[in-house]
């Protein structure tokens, strides 16, 4: 499973400081951990996830398009926190309010 606490401390810190190869093995990491997932609203996620991937590894960069999917993602993935049943569901929470703040 893909550190919660690593991405979010990624994105607290600006996602400048991430490479655009570090960013990409982290959307796979998480593509491929909610795509084992049955909650409603994780395959959507992941869905925007290889959109974003897409976006990230333009020849040029859509900042604006980036920005609004982040957005996107920040709220799929408070939503999705609200629905899981687990123990990682707060830190699910966290990651989630976290993209929100970086749009």
């Amino acid at each position: 499973m893909p550190q919660f606490a690593a991405t979010i401390k990624h994105i607290q810190d600006g996602v400048k400081g991430f490479t655009i190869s570090a960013a990409v093995k982290n959307i796979e990491g998480w593509e491929d951990t909610l795509g084992k997932l049955e909650t409603p609203g994780a395959k959507t996620i992941v869905r925007d996830l290889e959109k974003l991937k897409k976006l990230i590894q333009a020849e040029q960069i859509d900042g604006d398009a980036v920005k609004t999917l982040v957005g996107k993602l920040g709220k799929e993935t408070v939503t999705l926190a609200g629905k899981a049943d687990s123990k990682n569901a707060e830190k699910v929470k966290q990651l989630g309010e976290a993209l929100t703040s970086a749009a």
